[in-house]
């Protein structure tokens, strides 16, 4: 990647700004939509503090209250009739909340879900008494951990508590309810039912925590798709149309971005590095951000095109869709360092400075009578509207990044010499020859290696020595000059389960060492930790002899060491008679 240029945000119009607006949303729960049906479009936020805002121009126009907090809000139309107007749903829990002329019309709660069970039959007992509930607990974690069920919101809250006391009074409250099995909706989005154009019906694609996919029907009262995912969605970007051909993109929490074709879940599924943190779908390009700071381009098939690598982390993205705009694959980028960039695919156009207040959320649209509204929402409960001008050229700004244009320069090669071309010669008439040389010496080459290793760990000439199956690491060094030395000795347990009853030993020539402690029991070996000891060995030879020192590491299961070491000794000093 070449060097980025540094454009400044004169690009953009400053139309209004609010810092005390208290907007308290991700870019999941706002929206630019015409919900009047007069041309005028709105600004729909639903906040945090469930309240659902209505904003027309610089001034908050309406506010209604929201049953619980929302997750997610999208505009759409459920009619194609001329006078139609989009309805706003807003998702909360295991509901949405469906809004037409921005009054409550209608409610769609999730079907519940099947229940274990083994943990129906655990609920069943409790109910009766006839089990205990410290029983019961640990009969629940073994499903969650050893099944893997998928439990119940009702076994997980009694799992996250740890007091025996709150544990007896929640299960007497909660046995007095029927037990269901519910989910929330963690993401939304709006596929179009027959025809991709500006006022065409949609229908509701909705992500649940329970990894599935759902498709509602135009007035959201049947569900006409439903998939199953490999992780818990959180982005969605659908495009196409539900009656011709669609695909939708889905990124999941454990890092990969799945493709439902035409209610399908394709194999072909896109790998990132880091779990994604915003997913967009352009013209031709698919953009992931992920929390390793980066952006990654895909093909609609998943076929990877490019990636561009960001200073810091992404916190928003949003797509940039216009109709007059030449450039349909542009997108917008807010980091944490207070900066939102436009980018036309890989390049760099112009740059937002926010200053210190950190970007929550964004969408881009018509608001008002422009087409082409940025509005932009921060942590700090501020918002700010920028526009487009109409003419705004979004081309590349200075050299795109990428392989620098020396590459393209030839390279003067020398010209071909006589003996140049005399040896291509003798290597094209020879040239069986030579490959049966060239195999005939690396099969020597390997055969010498295979012996020497054989030779190593059956003459036990080796530092180290494993046994097949061992989870065991030793590390032994000596320190001293002699005739007193010390055998260091580093013992450590690779693998998962803790080893017990193991004894370490030490095999030497008696007639030059004298080692203090020949045998050490070690009573337990936990997994990951060092277990170091010191051996006092002394040199008991009158010429200051050296032989190697072997330690064995030694279980109760088998006569064959579980690992071994051989110490190489130094000569020792001698140590001279005053007399």
């Amino acid at each position: 990647m070449g060097d980025e240029p540094e454009p400044t945000d004169a690009l953009w119009l400053d139309a209004w700004d609010h810092p005390v607006a208290d907007i308290r949303a991700f870019s999941g729960c706002m929206a630019l939509s015409d919900v009047e049906g007069d041309g005028d479009h709105r600004l729909l936020v639903a906040n945090s503090n469930k309240r659902l805002k209505i904003y027309r121009g610089m001034i908050l126009e309406s506010e209604h209250v929201i049953l619980d907090t929302p997750s997610a809000l999208c505009s759409y139309y459920m009619d194609s009739s001329a006078r139609e107007m989009p309805a706003v749903a807003v998702a909360s829990g295991s509901c949405i909340f469906i809004y037409r002329n921005l009054r409550p019309y209608f409610k769609f709660t999730l079907p519940p879900l099947d229940v274990h069970p083994q943990e129906a039959e655990i609920w069943t007992q409790l109910t009766a008494e006839a089990t205990d509930v410290p029983q019961a607990v640990s009969e629940i974690s073994e499903l969650r951990d050893s099944m893997g069920v998928m439990l119940t919101p009702r076994s997980l809250d009694l799992l996250a508590m740890e007091n025996p006391e709150a544990q007896e009074e929640y299960v007497k409250l909660a046995c007095t309810f029927p037990l269901k099995h519910t989910t929330v909706i963690t993401c939304m989005g709006v596929l179009n039912k027959s025809m991709e154009e500006e006022g065409s019906t949609g229908c509701l694609v909705l992500g649940l925590e329970v990894k599935q996919l759902m498709i509602l029907s135009p007035d959201a009262h049947t569900i006409i798709c439903k998939l199953k995912l490999p992780s818990a969605p959180a982005f969605i970007a659908a495009g196409g149309t539900f009656d011709v051909e669609y695909r939708i993109f889905v990124g999941c929490r454990e890092g990969t971005v799945c493709i439902v074709k035409n209610g399908e879940l394709l194999s072909q599924t896109i790998e990132l590095d880091t779990p994604p943190c915003g997913l967009v779908r352009l013209k031709s390009l698919v953009i992931c951000a992920t929390m390793s700071n980066a952006l990654h381009a895909y093909s609609h098939k998943g076929k990877k095109k490019w990636s561009v690598y960001l200073p810091c982390n992404t916190l928003v993205l949003e797509p940039l869709f216009m109709a007059r705009n030449p450039h349909p694959n542009c997108y917008l980028v807010a980091l944490e360092n207070g900066e939102v960039r436009l980018y036309n695919e890989r390049n760099l156009v112009t740059t937002i400075h926010c200053g210190d207040r950190k970007v929550s959320a964004m969408r881009f649209g018509s608001y008002g009578r422009e087409e082409g509204a940025l509005a932009i929402a921060y942590k700090s409960g501020g918002i700010t509207l920028k526009m487009l001008p109409r003419l705004a050229d979004l081309g590349a700004s200075g050299e795109p990044p990428g392989p620098p244009p020396e590459q393209d320069i030839p390279l003067q090669v020398p010209k071909k010499t006589k003996l140049y071309v005399e040896q291509t010669q003798r290597e094209r008439d020879h040239s069986t020859e030579m490959h049966r040389i060239f195999q005939r010496d690396l099969c020597k080459l390997r055969l010498d290696t295979a012996r020497s290793y054989v030779k190593i760990i059956t003459d036990g000439q080796s530092p180290l020595t494993y046994t097949s199956g061992s989870a065991l690491r030793l590390n032994a060094q000596v320190q001293g000059l002699g005739a007193l030395f010390s055998i260091r000795i580093t013992l450590q347990n690779t693998g998962t389960k803790p080893i017990y009853s193991v004894r370490l030993v030490f095999a030497y020539n008696h007639m030059l060492y004298k080692v203090d402690q020949p045998c050490i029991s070690v009573p337990v070996l936990v997994p990951g930790f060092q277990y170091r000891y010191a051996v006092n060995t002394t040199c008991i030879d009158e010429d200051g002899g050296a032989e190697p020192v072997q330690v064995f590491v030694c279980g109760g299961q088998s006569v064959v060491p579980m690992i071994s070491a051989i110490v190489n000794m130094p000569l020792s000093d001698i140590v001279m008679d005053e007399s």
